[in-house]
């Protein structure tokens, strides 16, 4: 079993962040590279499934609000895709509010992290997506 701050079950795991802005992108980059992941990159919805065709991802780390399509349209979409239906999505967002939380919830997000992310907090949630034992 691993444990929060073990990164052995991190380790070439792909995951696909989904953000507008490069900086925020960049910065989760960061902090997955250096625990092992394989990062891909998108600016919105619409262009996280086009990636995703690709296949071979682990995990969707996505924005709510960005142009074309937000975090909730990306979310439900997947949802409703018989491909993508288990992969986990991970809400990363400003929005503190109850009701941006309990809506990505229950279209179907595995977790709901406030930015900015600290890489414990990312570390955490991530071991506990790959690790359902933990």
């Amino acid at each position: 079993m691993a444990v929060a701050g073990d990164n052995a079950s991190l380790n070439g795991k792909s995951v696909l962040i989904v953000d507008d802005y490069p900086a925020v992108r960049h910065a989760i980059k960061d902090i997955l590279v250096g625990l092992g992941v394989v990062v891909r990159e998108a600016e919105n919805g619409l262009e996280a499934q086009a990636i995703l065709k690709e296949g071979g991802f682990d995990l969707v780390i996505s924005d709510l609000v960005m142009p074309e399509m937000d975090g909730f349209e990306l979310t439900e979409a997947l949802r409703i895709t018989p491909r993508y239906r288990r992969l986990p999505i991970v809400i990363i967002s400003t929005h503190d509010d109850a009701k941006y939380i309990f809506r990505a919830l229950r279209l179907g997000a595995d977790d709901y992290i406030i930015k900015p992310p600290s890489a414990d907090m990312l570390r955490l949630v991530l071991a506990r997506i790959f690790d359902r034992e933990w």
